[in-house]
């Protein structure tokens, strides 16, 4: 039932985060007007809304003027619905594991609008990044409410430890941006890019971080070699990488210790 659960929340803001990915990068507001058809501009029925179930019950299409609907919509909400349950999986049900959920919900809508837009809302990506910088405090709080404090140093060093990591990170990327920028003569990380390492860095820690740079640096090779001088969303790249080596951290904990033993 709590697996059930999980997936179920992870719907709903999957079909939240719909609204996002197409009303912030026009400028609109995300609250008003309520959801419509953005043909003929009904507005649309409670049932009309349900997470994947109603786009499969209408077959795709707008139950007014019968336009297709895109096919993105179930499958951002169903992502976000697994990314929910995997990390429900490896973390339990807490505040913990909604708050790593929302970090990586933030990171698919990020990666979709780069890579429809090639822009990195700040609003979604500064977000993220308070959110991993805060996530010793959520914990902190849930081990309070729960009777379950036992250290309060631990969470402190935690915190710290954070912010220090995402500092690092993000100062990294800004310098490796400068130095990239100088030699091939335009710009090759963005600002979006930096608070994305950054929130990399709070999220997974040292040394996790750089096999995740390093996983999403092997992904995007083959796209970037394909795309002929045109420009290859990063973005993506890294939320992806975070994901598996967040995901499986154990192993890549225990290759870093191979290796470097």
């Amino acid at each position: 039932m709590e697996l059930l659960f999980a997936l179920f929340i992870g719907l709903a803001i999957g079909s939240f985060l719909n609204v996002l990915i197409v009303r912030i990068p026009k400028g609109e507001n995300v609250a008003f007007p309520p959801s419509h058809c953005p043909k003929c501009d009904n507005p649309l029925k409670w049932w009309h809304n349900i997470p994947l179930v109603s786009w499969i019950v209408l077959r795709g299409k707008c139950a007014y003027c019968q336009s297709p609907i895109s096919k993105l919509y179930p499958i951002v909400e169903l992502i976000t619905g697994l990314i929910f349950l995997i990390v429900a999986m490896k973390t339990g049900l807490n505040a913990h594991w909604f708050v790593v959920s929302l970090i990586f919900a933030l990171l698919l809508a990020l990666s979709v609008i780069d890579f429809e837009y090639y822009a990195v809302p700040d609003s979604l990506n500064f977000t993220a990044l308070v959110l991993a910088l805060l996530l010793p405090l959520v914990d902190f709080g849930w081990d309070w409410i729960v009777g379950d404090l036992k250290d309060f140093d631990l969470y402190r060093h935690a915190l710290i430890l954070s912010f220090k990591n995402a500092a690092i990170m993000g100062a990294a990327f800004f310098i490796l941006g400068q130095v990239v920028k100088f030699l091939i003569k335009k710009d090759a990380l963005g600002e979006a890019d930096i608070v994305i390492a950054a929130t990399m860095g709070a999220l997974l820690g040292f040394p996790l971080v750089l096999m995740a740079i390093y996983v999403a640096a092997l992904l995007a090779i083959v796209p970037a070699l394909f795309a002929r001088g045109h420009m290859v969303p990063f973005v993506p790249f890294l939320a992806l990488g975070t994901w598996i080596v967040y995901i499986f951290a154990p192993t890549f904990q225990h290759w870093w210790t191979m290796i470097y033993a």
